[in-house]
């Protein structure tokens, strides 16, 4: 594992929980609230997941598991969630983790020195900035263009010196996935530059219109990549803390040494519920998923009400990305404002510099909640 950087800077620490802290405060302070912003199902946990916990529990399932993962665990993942793509992957290309943020930030270690580049798309999950911020290193943005197109001579001549590309797919916050001819792009960026693409898959099973096509089914990637995924989004299982790698077992090896030392093995019981999950609670996660789909269209066709407003119908996860006049005023001001209104939304500069004047907006809630939630925000907006 390359060793994190000795001298993190406290300023960009001190940044993030100041932000954090003023948002929860935004939230506490608000009366009447609608929260557009949580990014969570708000489902349960199907039945079968829970029955299979309880019933490893009562089996003896109470003590260590191995670091890298029970062979139950280990095993579905080889046979549901990687299946055909997967051909010729092993256990040694898998690692059970505590939960998608875990995995992602083992990676980040495992894999960063102080001073390597990362390109990160601009806007984007905040997590992964953290992580490499923590190791040391530093971050081209890149960024989709009003139409939704990537720049690829951009990111063609960002690549050249850098170590690592992390893609969110779904994207949080914009809902947008990654196109065949897109992966072809990044495919051939990071086999001519030695690249490694770190895939953030934690809404995978989450899509609606169109083909989600999985990092790991793109042909040319697999010595280059390593894939995150969660039980959180899909199976509504946020609060189990779980979700796993796949990838070159050089990199899942060292994404395995950085875990252990902040987390060590995973919850015994909880790795035969996700097996469980991955075998047997694919009807459920389907329900859950035409529920979103609903609810998406739900909520784009309140926006298409609000006047001076940009926005691109939302493809995966469970979010909105909404840009507003720049005369409102910088996200935080306006999802302050929001809050007042009794309206929660996440402010776009969580996400990148592009977001001072946008907003994210989660459908994962009830149909009133949208409804309502939206036309207070209209309000506000117009």
């Amino acid at each position: 594992m390359n060793p994190p950087s000795p001298s993190i800077s406290s300023d960009a620490v001190l940044r993030v929980r100041s932000q954090s802290l003023r948002s929860k405060n935004l939230i506490a302070a608000a009366t009447d609230k609608i929260s557009l912003a949580i990014g969570e199902p708000d489902f349960d946990t199907p039945q079968v997941v829970i029955d299979a916990q309880i019933q490893a529990i009562k089996s003896g399932y109470t003590h260590y598991s191995p670091q890298e993962g029970r062979g139950e665990l280990v095993n579905a993942i080889l046979q549901a969630a990687v299946g055909v793509a997967g051909n010729g992957f092993s256990s040694e290309n898998i690692l059970v983790t505590h939960g998608g943020s875990a995995g992602l930030t083992a990676t980040i270690l495992g894999l960063i020195n102080p001073g390597d580049v990362v390109l990160l798309e601009d806007p984007t999950y905040s997590l992964y900035l953290d992580g490499i911020n923590l190791a040391g290193g530093s971050v081209k943005r890149f960024a989709r263009n009003e139409a939704g197109e990537l720049d690829f001579n951009a990111i063609d001549n960002d690549a050249k010196g850098a170590k690592l590309i992390v893609l969110c797919h779904p994207s949080n916050p914009t809902g947008a996935i990654i196109s065949p001819a897109e992966w072809a792009s990044f495919a051939d960026i990071v086999k001519r530059h030695g690249l490694v693409i770190l895939c953030d898959e934690a809404y995978e099973g989450l899509t609606y219109d169109n083909a989600f096509v999985s990092a790991l089914d793109v042909p040319g990637l697999r010595e280059h990549l390593i894939v995150s995924r969660t039980f959180s989004k899909k199976y509504a299982m946020t609060g189990w803390r779980l979700g796993y790698l796949v990838g070159e077992s050089q990199l899942i090896a060292s994404a395995s040494t950085a875990h252990r030392t902040f987390n060590g093995s995973i919850n015994s019981a909880n790795q035969f519920a996700g097996a469980t999950a991955l075998l047997k609670a694919g009807d459920d996660a389907e329900k859950m998923r035409r529920v979103f789909q609903t609810r998406r269209d739900l909520m784009e066709s309140c926006l298409r009400e609000i006047p001076n407003i940009q926005f691109r119908r939302s493809d995966g996860a469970f979010y909105f990305w909404l840009r507003y006049p720049d005369h409102l005023g910088t996200s935080l001001d306006v999802a302050a404002k929001a809050a007042q209104a009794g309206v929660m939304v996440r402010r776009g500069e969580e996400f990148g510099s592009t977001g001072k004047h946008a907003l994210r907006l989660s459908y994962a809630t009830d149909e009133r909640s949208i409804k309502e939630g939206v036309a207070r925000l209209a309000r506000l907006l117009a």
